[in-house]
């Protein structure tokens, strides 16, 4: 048995004035005891195998978030205004600098097309 496991069996035993601390601990022992989680992730690890059990037993949240709590942490994350956007010179559209308006590539697309039709069409 490791040092561990040892000294959270004496805690248990010792401490008959705290019964919720001794009821914690005394599950969480029965539980990595038991686990097959636990023991495949303690196999040959000793003292530290221990030490990750009880981690990954204790890693869970005591109660469960609420909708304000939740809401209030996210109200920092909204939209955030655009400071890349510019008026595009061709037709006064809002475009993102650096980039080529969405309106004026379609007009010369278009025109590009038509060029090429009547190119075909006279030969």
């Amino acid at each position: 048995m490791s040092f561990a496991f040892q000294s959270a069996r004496s805690l248990v035993r010792a401490a008959p004035a705290f019964p919720r601390l001794s009821y914690t601990l005394g599950a969480a022992m029965g539980m990595a005891a038991r686990s097959p989680l636990g023991a495949s992730l303690g196999a040959g690890l000793g003292l530290l195998g221990d030490i990750l059990n009880e981690m990954i037993l204790r890693a869970v949240p005591k109660q469960r978030t609420s909708h304000s709590k939740k809401r209030k942490r996210m109200a920092t994350k909204g939209l955030k205004n655009r400071h890349d956007l510019v008026p595009c010179s061709g037709c006064g559209r809002p475009k993102l600098t650096a980039h080529i308006c969405l309106n004026c590539y379609h007009d010369i697309k278009r025109k590009l097309k038509d060029m090429k039709r009547t190119a075909e069409e006279t030969e």
